[in-house]
């Protein structure tokens, strides 16, 4: 699973802070044909969205997994009391839907609705897995994974009917019991983990002395968009590339050089304009490109070709066969 954290930091759900004891998990679909994640990301983060916000969207082109809430945070997904207790995740809908009426649409092209359905659905499940995991949920025990529709039936939230509406009209055969033993015989065979173990952990400035660090790992908030990464940790070290903004992983330190824990490289920690040292790990949440951006960039002869290929997408942290099989996806069907 290709997992990005992107919180949306600016949406009021988020300032506002309130926490939750997670008790259960609550899946949901869009509602309209918009398969892009980030196409939701980029409007709901802005101090004028107050009236929605949910932990994570599943992206429909290659199911790629954006969480947009600390898993501790309460969300405004449910629209009733099920956003005191349950963590929210919608998955995104095809391109192909045209909504007619309430949940009601026609599909112009049912073969592609479906293998988008089947990715998204594949995602939630693993996600879902990995949840119960974190949080020691069982998937199975009563009213601990819900649909936004099972929810309105239960009385904890409001009147929708997702996400049984876009599989029943798209014929898929999916179900929430079998949703839910989906999630159950994934987590009896074993699931990875959250990078840095899901932490929900707020994070201050590192308050040493000069020239101390907090013990690796630690985290680090890079403040610019450019900032060097070098293959050595010194000034004379090959630049492989730039972090862009956020926040990430140190693992060794060296005469004031973090190395990453991405494998990318070196970065420089003592220059106060350019990032933050900060006083524990978080979860990283450097910005991310989708598979689906990537592999059109190996399509278009960004990230050359064999071995080479293969070498660069995985220093960069990107699942080489999860790419490679969209690529042959774009080439085959664009």
């Amino acid at each position: 699973m290709n997992f990005v954290e992107s919180i949306m930091t600016q949406n009021p759900c988020y300032t506002e802070g309130r926490k939750i004891t997670v008790k259960g998990l609550m899946l949901h679909s869009v509602g309209c044909a918009q398969p892009r994640a980030m196409a939701f990301i980029n409007s709901w983060n802005t101090p004028s969205h107050d009236s929605s916000c949910v932990h994570g969207f599943i992206d429909g082109n290659d199911g790629t997994v954006y969480q947009t809430l600390p898993w501790n945070h309460r969300g405004w997904h449910a629209g009733g009391a099920a956003n005191n207790t349950h963590i929210g995740v919608e998955m995104c809908e095809p391109a192909s839907l045209n909504y007619t009426s309430g949940a009601t649409f026609t599909c112009s092209n049912i073969p592609e609705a479906r293998k988008s359905v089947k990715r998204t659905y594949e995602a939630a499940v693993e996600l879902f897995a990995m949840l119960c995991k974190l949080f020691n949920l069982d998937p199975l025990g009563d009213g601990v994974i819900v649909s936004h529709n099972e929810g309105h039936i239960r009385g904890i939230a409001s009147n929708h009917s997702d996400p049984e509406h876009l599989w029943n009209q798209l014929e898929t055969g999916y179900t929430m019991d079998g949703f839910r033993k989906a999630v159950k015989e994934l987590l009896n065979k074993g699931v990875a983990d959250f990078p840095n173990g899901g932490s929900t952990e707020e994070a201050y400035p590192y308050a040493g002395p000069a020239g101390t660090y907090p013990t690796v790992p630690f985290s680090v908030k890079v403040l610019i968009d450019n900032l060097n990464i070098r293959a050595n940790p010194n000034f004379g070290g090959a630049i492989k590339g730039q972090t862009g903004r956020g926040v990430f992983t140190v693992v060794e330190v060296q005469n004031g050089w973090g190395k990453l824990r991405n494998g990318t490289g070196w970065i420089y920690l003592e220059e106060k304009a350019y990032c933050t040292v900060l006083d524990r790990l978080i979860s990283e949440s450097y910005e991310r490109k989708s598979i689906d951006e990537i592999a059109r960039e190996v399509v278009n002869g960004k990230w050359g070709n064999g071995e080479e290929r293969k070498m660069r997408l995985t220093e960069a942290g990107y699942d080489y066969n999860a790419v490679q099989q969209r690529v042959n996806e774009i080439i085959w069907n664009p």
